[in-house]
């Protein structure tokens, strides 16, 4: 009988289990409705991207170090599934504001993750343009 047991095959228990057996527990089990390469919770509706920025300081803290840890981990050896050349890339995302709230809101939330050790910055819409060139400016 398995001492942990985990529901939820996503990045969250997935990662659970991945540091817990490192820190030397040996009965874990994960538990997933489907199939752990296609897991139906929120991994599946944004599937690579980790949100850093989060209200609490602690699980803005969890996801930076989640990025960490996989940032870490080596390459999937040629020959594997997908062939893919890193495990995960570091690749950021951007985030558009189009009212004058939501530009304040995103100027709180850089607030937030840069105190949380996050890079994080609010840039003017040109350098948004140079960045994603499909944004048309209105």
């Amino acid at each position: 009988m398995p001492k942990i047991v985990i529901i939820g095959g996503g990045i969250v228990g997935c990662s659970l289990a991945d540091e817990l057996t490192d820190r030397g527990y040996n009965d874990v089990v994960v538990i997933e409705k489907g199939k752990l390469w296609k897991p139906g919770g929120s991994t599946s509706h944004a599937p690579g991207v980790v949100f850093q920025t989060n209200g609490s300081r602690t699980m803005a803290q969890f996801a930076r170090q989640t990025v960490e840890k996989l940032y870490s981990m080596p390459a999937r050896p040629a020959g594997g599934r997908h062939n893919e050349d890193t495990c995960f890339l570091k690749v950021g995302s951007m985030e558009l504001a189009t009212t004058p709230e939501r530009l304040a809101d995103l100027h709180r939330r850089a607030g937030l993750a840069m105190s949380a050790g996050i890079n994080a910055r609010v840039i003017p819409p040109e350098e948004a343009l140079k960045l994603h060139p499909l944004l048309v400016r209105n």
